[in-house]
């Protein structure tokens, strides 16, 4: 009786640092529409991918006491974070382009002027945010994740991940390539809008009495639209360049 309770509580040990481990990658993973999930389905999801990832963990014993199980739980809820940290730049990238992008086509205008409006994202944002979402869905960024927790299960082992500095200097450098990603992809825009901003100048400083502002938004937005058609087209390219770096700091993470 004592060799079972001994295992049923190894087993039940292992299952909470696994879910430990898990809970920050599902909290923070980008799934499209994640933040609509209701909090019960985070939890569900969390505790179907521990139960399913848990035999291929071990424990080599229980905890001494509740000091242990703590440490050992922010550890593994430590690296789960890290794990979600680097997801969250894939959609990053797509959200800072499109944020760059907003304001100079003039889809933040209601945003900008209206006091009671409490949403702070436009409707590009949300475009490219959808994006990115189904990108990570089409490249089977899902499974190569999966794949990853499974890996630092095996190199890993519970209650004993410490962070190092190597991969913590490689998801700063990740966040770099966020920022320089999302500049490449709205830059071209950005500079299109911009000469038409110039052309719309011109044109009121030779006849002041066309009436341009009425028509500068429209104008603006369609050229937005048109351009960024064309422009989307590399936006999966980009995407998977920075996909391949944030699965290179993931799998580093796990201790491959």
């Amino acid at each position: 009786m004592s060799g079972s309770l001994a295992v049923s509580a190894e087993l039940l040990t292992a299952f909470l640092l696994v879910l430990a481990r898990v809970s920050g990658v599902v909290a923070l993973a980008p799934l499209p529409g994640g933040s609509l999930f209701p909090v019960p389905a985070k939890i569900a999801l969390s505790l179907v991918l521990a139960a399913l990832l848990t035999p291929l963990a071990g424990v080599s014993g229980v905890p001494s006491g509740p000091w242990t199980l703590g440490l050992w739980v922010a550890r593994e809820a430590g690296f789960g974070v890290g794990v979600g940290v680097a997801l969250q730049f894939l959609a990053e990238m797509l959200g800072l382009a499109a944020q760059m992008l907003g304001f100079q086509a003039g889809y933040s205008y209601v945003n900008t002027i209206d006091p009671t409006s409490q949403v702070d994202a436009t409707i590009l944002n949300v475009l490219l945010t959808l994006l990115g979402g189904l990108l990570l869905f089409s490249l089977n960024l899902h499974l190569e994740l999966v794949r990853a927790l499974a890996l630092s299960l095996e190199r890993i082992p519970l209650g004993e991940f410490r962070p190092q500095l190597g991969t913590a200097e490689r998801l700063v450098r990740l966040g770099a390539a966020v920022f320089e990603m999302a500049v490449r992809l709205a830059f071209p825009v950005i500079a299109l809008l911009l000469m038409l901003d110039l052309v719309l100048a011109l044109l009121s400083y030779v006849n002041a009495r066309m009436q341009l502002l009425t028509l500068s938004f429209p104008v603006k937005m369609l050229v937005t639209m048109m351009s960024l058609s064309a422009v989307l087209a590399v936006a999966p390219r980009l995407y998977g360049r920075l996909a391949r770096q944030a699965l290179g700091a993931i799998f580093e993470l796990a201790g491959r």
